[in-house]
């Protein structure tokens, strides 16, 4: 008996929209139109007789039928993808593709990386970053730093870094900061109120005693915001690290929190890993150990969990 299966291309649709929970970013991963990708959904619902997506404003979210279906569709890719060797890095000596949040990239990333690393590491990078975590790894990659463990086939994984939250200013803010305490400073939001919550928690004093609080949806604008002395930004050692160590931002004083989830590194586990991508995933973990010790001494608190 054949079996019926449905447009591989809007399978692959599908699986970019899941992944994004965006049919514009699909559409700019696929290099097509947003029209077709809702196209190419809306006529792979049909033919499963399920609704994949809820439809939002400006936002498609999806549905507990189209999240079991896109994990059934991740794990597919995944698997055609490593059995058939169709890795298009593969046929590039020396490039690495690397998947990344873009704060941390941002953050962390980019201020260890320069030509004499990128030239002595021998490496032709592509960085990929997204603003909100993805739901697998495209089968191309090589690495991936993401927030939180991801279980995806033919990938391994590892621990990377754990972090320490804490408040952080401007110097020029810290002596108010220190004399008046959190509440009488303009608060920084990242995307939601419930870390300052817990902060304001433990110091024991109320959310809303200054006005004019600021709300950013990415950690880098939240960090940028406080170092200008905007207001006092939640941050921890990762994502801050530069900018404590150029002296942009200073942690006025306690309370601190450990992190929800850690960094996780993920390895393509196909075959022998390739010499660049080794060479790649050992600079990295060099820095997450440089980093570990610098925190350490820092008094920033342990970021590596054993």
């Amino acid at each position: 008996m054949t079996q019926r299966l449905p447009n591989l291309n809007a399978v692959r649709a599908f699986d970019a929209a899941a992944r994004h929970q965006s049919f514009t970013r699909a559409a700019d991963e696929l290099g097509v139109t947003h029209a077709s990708i809702s196209r190419y959904v809306k006529n792979l619902e049909a033919q499963l007789g399920v609704t994949l997506f809820e439809r939002r404003h400006r936002q498609v979210v999806l549905t507990p039928a189209g999240a079991r279906y896109a994990d059934v569709v991740s794990d597919a890719l995944a698997l055609i993808s490593i059995e058939t060797g169709t890795r298009a890095t593969r046929n590039v000596k020396g490039k690495v593709v690397v998947e990344i949040d873009s704060d941390l990239a941002v953050l962390w990333l980019m201020p260890l990386l320069d030509n004499e690393v990128l030239d002595g590491l021998g490496i032709e990078l592509e960085l990929r970053s997204y603003p909100e975590p993805p739901r697998t790894i495209a089968p191309d990659t090589d690495l991936a730093i993401t927030w939180g463990p991801m279980n995806v086939p033919g990938f391994s994984r590892e621990l990377f870094l754990s972090f320490t939250m804490f408040p952080v200013c401007a110097p020029q803010r810290e002596e108010h900061v220190r004399m008046h305490g959190l509440a009488a400073n303009k608060l920084i939001y990242d995307r939601g109120v419930s870390t300052w919550d817990q902060f304001l928690k433990r110091a024991g004093t109320g959310l809303d005693a200054a006005e004019g609080h600021l709300i950013f949806h990415r950690t880098h604008l939240c960090m940028e915001a406080a170092a200008r002395g905007l207001g006092v930004a939640v941050g921890d050692d990762v994502t801050a690290a530069a900018m404590l160590r150029e002296g942009r931002l200073v942690r006025p004083f306690g309370p601190s929190m450990p992190g929800r989830q850690s960094y996780h590194l993920s390895t393509a586990s196909r075959g022998p890993v390739r010499p660049p991508v080794a060479a790649l995933r050992s600079w990295l973990l060099e820095q997450a150990a440089d980093h570990v010790r610098w925190a350490r001494e820092a008094g920033l608190s342990p970021p590596l969990e054993k």
